[in-house]
């Protein structure tokens, strides 16, 4: 259960318990964890919250709390490598009030983040057609993207970069309810969301929990085409209505116009 540190206490210890086979299940099962975090008591998402004035020691063992550089960035600390069996101590010190937070030990499953991938891989495969036509509906919505000015779109520009590691997307994904084009990397999804865990599309910002993620194979099919092409190093390519798609040739050796249309 969830409780608040007593008001002008500086430093206070909470004690748990462990049995023998309850520590030894925990400590043999990688998918298992002990997560103890703070978060804002007002916060109904209950999101990683740490004060600047809190201070962790585990057994006597100080636990190093990363705040990151923005609130989102805060992560819970992970504690069953620090516990033993039997009497178990928290310590937590605090230089100022910290009524305004809520502190909690609970255990949670925290499977790797490649088992969560190839899960999804299986169960969130968005056939061909369908994701097609998605991409069609871009261009049949003028107050979005059909007409702009007066003038018709005839092309979308899909970047190959992920927008959250900028680097090459190996798995394209994104939210059910996204009505873009653009893809993230979901293994950097999956990355940056299993520790922090905002579960936000960095295209549109629409939740995108485990259950709304949708893989296109359509897109996947266009990375690995272009990766085992003459121009593997295009980052960009442009979609026309009838989802026939051509690279956009920079700085590299241009190929002949359609060479690499599907």
């Amino acid at each position: 259960m969830p409780f608040r540190l007593q008001h002008n206490l500086s430093v206070s210890n909470h004690v748990f318990l462990l049995k023998e086979q309850v520590y030894k299940t925990l400590i043999s099962r990688s998918d298992l964890e002990l997560q103890f975090k703070c978060y804002h008591h007002e916060d109904r998402l209950q999101q990683t919250n740490w004060p600047a004035a809190v201070s962790v020691n585990v057994n006597a063992e100080p636990v190093p709390v990363e705040r990151g550089d923005g609130r989102m960035a805060h992560k819970p600390l992970y504690i069953k490598t620090m516990c033993q069996v039997g009497k178990n101590t928290i310590q937590i010190a605090v230089t100022a009030c910290c009524c305004s937070h809520l502190f909690v030990l609970q255990l949670v499953h925290r499977p790797s983040i490649n088992s969560v991938l190839q899960s999804l891989l299986k169960k969130r495969l968005l056939g061909v057609e369908l994701c097609i036509d998605k991409i069609r509906s871009n261009f049949a919505v003028p107050s979005r993207t059909g007409v702009q000015d007066g003038v018709e779109q005839t092309s979308i520009k899909l970047s190959l970069k992920c927008p959250l590691s900028f680097r090459r997307i190996s798995f394209p994904a994104r939210g059910r309810e996204c009505r873009h084009v653009q893809c993230f990397d979901l293994e950097s999804y999956l990355q940056l969301n299993c520790e922090r865990g905002t579960w936000k599309c960095p295209v549109c910002s629409k939740p995108v929990p485990l259950e709304l993620i949708e893989v296109d194979q359509f897109i996947w099919g266009i990375l690995t085409t272009v990766a085992n092409s003459a121009s593997s190093d295009v980052e960009e390519v442009m979609i026309d209505p009838n989802c026939q798609w051509k690279p956009v040739l920079g700085n590299i050796k241009q190929e002949p116009e359609g060479r690499m249309s599907t």
